[in-house]
């Protein structure tokens, strides 16, 4: 605590009272501490705290309000939540956080006072709110999103291993030009599916005798459909001559949107671009064709929250762990061998 002192030039008790939420210390000034002491290392052990021996009955969710919106994606993983907590017979409460706001502004009251047993955090939610909700002592889970500055149990799916899958799959059906469509830097889920990518393109290449090629569209921009990548960049891409053959897509909503602008720019999938989503979505059954995907058992991933949530309650000593659910290729009708005449053409450029 001394260090986290240090570091800021503030005294040890004023960061002791920011630590342990107490009043007399302004917000802005909390998460300054809690920052840092999650950047040195430092945790706030919230697990050994003492909990109220009436307990609420209560498990709040909360994910930021924009993906309330979104509930095809996060349905099936509250819906695991929801059934897995029911039969332990407590009852879960569904609250979305403006994560623009301050902590202190944007925090649910259910939360700040304590009405709750515990949390399940679920997606991009800022590490501000993480450490606020950390600071109440009550027991966290983090769920389909990853803080690798904190020690709390996390659960989310095999994202590297389920996007090497995927980019296996395509080199396997003798695609060597390859893209990762995705903002690598919009979530670390991203940035994991196009690790596993490139260390497949790795491996081919290191054991085959033709040469696989891997490209990254597109980073850094999001439309206004807030997707994390840029059509008009995607575009000029596809326009070129050695355009890839395949696509990898960071998620299900980005492959549905490139199959849109591929049937606007007169090139068909999966004749000339196979195309391969993560998340299995229900509507990867209902586009034309229907779509590849990467199955990451999103209620699985809900029912081990709750599982690590009872755990935690239980025995609160124990060392937080990190589940990872496995995937699995769903194939649809998105993907089709690459044509001899895209091989040939890939042979005469290596």
């Amino acid at each position: 605590m001394q260090t986290i002192a240090n570091e800021l030039g503030l005294s040890k008790s004023l960061v002791s009272k920011a630590l342990a939420n107490q009043t007399g210390v302004s917000e802005d000034t909390k998460e300054l501490i809690r920052l840092t002491a999650a950047r040195l290392g430092y945790r706030t052990n919230s697990s050994l705290k003492s909990v109220p021996s009436s307990k609420t009955g209560n498990v709040v969710v909360v994910l930021p309000r924009e993906d309330l919106n979104d509930f095809e994606y996060w349905g099936k993983i509250i819906s695991g939540i929801e059934e897995k907590l029911s039969e332990k017979q407590y009852s879960m409460i569904l609250s979305g956080i403006d994560t623009s706001q301050s902590t202190s502004e944007g925090m649910p009251s259910c939360v700040s006072d304590r009405r709750v047993d515990g949390a399940l955090i679920l997606g991009r939610v800022p590490l501000s709110y993480v450490l606020a909700v950390q600071a109440t002592g009550i027991p966290i889970v983090l769920v389909d999103t990853y803080h690798n500055q904190l020690k709390i149990d996390h659960v989310y799916a095999e994202n590297l291993s389920g996007s090497y899958e995927a980019t296996q799959y395509l080199l396997n059906m003798n695609h060597r030009k390859l893209g990762f469509v995705g903002d690598i830097t919009y979530a670390h889920s991203f940035s994991q599916r196009f690790h596993g990518f490139n260390i497949a393109i790795q491996d081919f290449n290191s054991s085959a005798n033709h040469r696989a090629e891997g490209f990254h569209y597109i980073d850094g921009a999001q439309d206004e459909q807030s997707l994390p990548y840029c059509p008009l960049q995607l575009e000029n891409a596809l326009l070129k001559h050695d355009r890839p053959t395949a696509l990898v897509c960071g998620n299900d909503p980005i492959a549905i949107h490139v199959m849109q602008l591929l049937d606007k720019l007169a090139i068909h999938c999966p004749d000339d671009i196979s195309i391969v989503g993560f998340d299995n979505l229900q509507k990867c059954k209902w586009v034309h064709p229907p779509l590849t995907s990467i199955d990451a058992s999103k209620d699985l991933m809900g029912i081990r929250a709750v599982e690590m949530f009872l755990r935690r309650i239980e025995t609160p000593e124990l060392r937080p762990e990190h589940t990872m659910i496995t995937t699995e290729i769903i194939e649809r009708k998105s993907v089709k061998p690459a044509s001899t005449l895209q091989l040939a053409k890939s042979k005469q450029e290596e």
